[in-house]
């Protein structure tokens, strides 16, 4: 996540770039796997379960790349002191628009991180922001590993609208 910051305007942005990237590769593959090996020579001489495996594997890729850019948005959270507003936005890749929260900062309670398990079980970390109707707003489109880093941007956050620092034992959970 990068911060943005000026007297009047703090801008916090994460793109998942790395994710984007690597579920791009997915696709890549899979995509040459379902071009490319029909075309060769040797398709002809595959049984028919031989042919079910490799397109099944291409699929897959292919799928499982495309899951992942869809599921790991880019999401933007814009405070602005002067007109004593806040925005939240969140883009996944391939939609036509982004989804839009607009908030009064008045109505901001609290910023923290919260613990969450990645699919290993592990501790995996996302800073958020509480609104006063309850609404938990992510700021990740996906978890971070480490709470540290996590928790310094969640402080950032929190001086810039004033409110108390992190204490370090106060991790959502």
């Amino acid at each position: 996540m990068r911060i943005q910051q000026s007297p009047s305007r703090l801008v916090a942005r994460d793109t998942p770039g790395c994710l984007w990237l690597f579920g791009l590769v997915f696709v890549m593959s899979g995509t040459f796997v379902l071009v490319a090996a029909p075309l060769s020579i040797e398709w002809a001489t595959f049984t028919g379960w031989e042919r079910a495996a490799i397109l099944a594997i291409g699929i897959g890729h292919l799928g499982g790349g495309l899951w992942l850019i869809r599921q790991t948005p880019a999401t933007t959270l814009e405070l602005d002191r002067a007109r004593g507003t806040g925005t939240h936005r969140i883009r996944h890749p391939g939609d036509r628009s982004e989804t839009v929260v607009v908030f009064r900062l008045a109505d901001l309670r609290d910023v923290d991180v919260l613990e969450e398990r990645d699919s290993d079980g592990d501790p995996a970390f996302v800073v958020r922001v509480v609104l006063a109707d309850g609404r938990a707003l992510k700021l990740h489109g996906a978890t971070v590993r480490d709470e540290a880093r996590a928790a310094e941007r969640a402080g950032e956050i929190r001086q810039f609208v004033g409110l108390p620092a992190l204490p370090p034992a106060r991790v959502g959970r």
